[in-house]
């Protein structure tokens, strides 16, 4: 049984917009106010950083992902990240990080902020965060997988687990 996994670009909509407006803001700048160097070299590299965040956001929404009995694969464009595969025999560590938008700690869910799943073994680690289409089912295959096999969880990693409905 194989499932594949990807990025929604209405879920990356926020990022595209994001690292176009902060590519554009500056050029402008750039291009309308002829400011002194030292202004138009900052204006430039932040510009630079925002094209790279959203060269970012594009290889994001080209990577797949594919879950099945033997392990995760995470498959990235050929310019992009590189592809990265990880046997459930190897894992060693799931880490599940909850990152809030919130002030209010105790707002623990996916819409109240994002959530990062980060597993190791073999040398490799893969990240994959909560805007990917089906995180939840592919969290779930991934720390049954976690359990069955002894790898490491921390407090943190159980305790956002049970907020996701999968506590031991």
């Amino acid at each position: 049984m194989s499932h594949s996994y990807r990025y929604s670009w209405r879920a990356l909509l926020p990022d595209y917009a994001g690292g176009a407006i902060g590519f554009a803001l500056p050029l402008g700048a750039l291009a309308c106010a002829h400011p002194a160097a030292p202004v138009a070299w900052v204006l430039a590299a932040a510009a630079a950083l925002f094209l790279v965040y959203f060269a970012r956001t594009v290889c994001r929404q080209l990577t797949h992902i594919e879950l099945d009995e033997t392990g995760i694969r995470v498959r990235g464009p050929a310019l992009g990240p590189r592809s990265a595969a990880l046997r459930w025999d190897d894992l060693c560590s799931l880490r599940l990080d909850y990152y809030s938008t919130r002030r209010d700690p105790e707002a623990r869910t996916v819409e109240g902020g994002w959530m990062q799943l980060r597993l190791r073994g073999a040398g490799r680690t893969i990240r994959i965060d909560s805007e990917l289409e089906g995180f939840l089912e592919l969290v779930r295959a991934a720390s049954t997988e976690a359990r069955r096999r002894g790898a490491e969880l921390d407090w943190a990693t159980r305790a956002n687990l049970g907020v996701l409905g999968m506590a031991e």
